[in-house]
């Protein structure tokens, strides 16, 4: 109850300001760090809004705010898993994939140009994460709330004919390729399928029903956009086979110590290797590709820099190595949790930008 009271009093006194100080709080912090960056984002270049100027990509006060309201997230999210206990574990985690690949197609699609503004602004981080959020939890309330495959179905239907009215009034004016109502209602039937063949009829039945509704879309519109515009460049595949063999190895030699030897950790290992390996290959290039590739976040820019690309990988796998460590005595369901936000900043990123040099974007 003290916690309500306090964010109470942080939001009035937030607002409180932003109406004295417009310009201090709004143009010089929300535009210069929040907002003008995803604007900048969207158009492909800085833009500026009452003389202040924002530029693409994250700076160190974003970064600290992100993080902040990420940890506060994450809290959150632990106590409403009590609360109605939902336990995160390995299956869990799976369950869960189809809405981190959604992120990545989504977002390259969005790089790609297949969205036109104001839709692409729903594709740009930290709003594409927003809204990942907002259906990963939906699907968790569904499937705490609909214990049987007939309610299941109806609510599936809704959310069918949600998606499709979204794609015939916004979609079809701000999307290059539009999906016909029909498809949406065979992805449907498809989610429903994978949700009656689960024996339990839980939150992660659940969860894999609507997040391979949600990838559904991203990936037949990737998949078009591919086969139309085929440019693949395989040699980046050696991202993610490094990547495989760095966390292989570490699970095997590891097995005397149960930190290493641990799935969820190798899935951790895997993500966050993936992401730093494909970093460095796209903005150091040793491979030679024709597009030029930067990094937007302080951090990996200054290793990218300073340590000649090898540097952020190296970091990132210290860093997991690490925080599994450290968080190895909390609670079983607190350290998960952490867990799988972890892999969620790791392979949502690195998939993006593996899919982004693969298909030349």
């Amino acid at each position: 109850m003290r916690l309500r009271y306090i964010a109470f009093a942080i939001i009035i006194i937030f607002f409180l300001c932003l109406t004295l100080f417009p310009n201090i709080v709004y143009d010089r912090f929300l535009w210069k760090y929040f907002i003008g960056p995803v604007i900048a984002d969207a158009v492909g270049h800085p833009v500026e809004y009452h003389g202040v100027k924002a530029y693409e990509g994250y700076t160190v006060i974003s970064e600290i705010v992100y993080g902040v309201l990420l940890v506060l997230f994450v809290y959150l999210l632990y106590l409403f898993f009590e609360k109605y206990d939902v336990k995160v574990d390995l299956k869990f985690i799976l369950c869960s994939l189809p809405f981190i690949l959604y992120g990545s197609f989504a977002r390259v699609l969005e790089d790609a140009g297949i969205f036109q503004k104001p839709l692409a602004y729903l594709f740009i981080s930290p709003v594409i994460y927003i809204q990942i959020g907002i259906f990963f939890f939906l699907s968790i309330l569904y499937g705490l709330k609909f214990k049987d495959a007939k309610t299941f179905a109806y609510s599936l239907a809704l959310k069918d004919i949600g998606y499709a009215l979204l794609y015939i009034f916004i979609f079809t004016k701000y999307c290059k390729y539009n999906i016909h109502p029909a498809i949406f209602a065979l992805f449907s039937i498809f989610a429903f399928y994978v949700y009656y063949k689960q024996e339990e009829k839980d939150y992660n039945a659940s969860m894999l029903s609507f997040g391979l509704l949600t990838l559904s879309s991203a990936l037949f519109i990737f998949t078009y956009f591919s086969l139309e515009n085929a440019n693949f460049m395989l040699e980046i595949l050696i991202a993610p086979l490094l990547a495989f063999v760095i966390a292989f190895l570490l699970y095997f030699v590891g097995y005397s110590y149960e930190i290493l030897h641990n799935k969820m950790n190798a899935l951790l290992v895997f993500s966050h290797m993936l992401d730093g390996l494909t970093t460095y290959f796209a903005v150091v290039n040793p491979l030679n590709f024709e597009i030029e590739y930067g990094e937007k976040h302080p951090l990996p820019e200054f290793l990218m820099e300073k340590f000649h690309g090898i540097g952020y990988p190296l970091l990132k796998l210290f860093v997991i190595l690490g925080i599994t460590y450290v968080i190895d005595d909390l609670k079983m369901n607190l350290k998960n949790t952490i867990k799988f936000f972890i892999l969620f900043l790791g392979l949502s990123p690195g998939l993006r930008d593996l899919l982004r040099i693969l298909i030349g974007v």
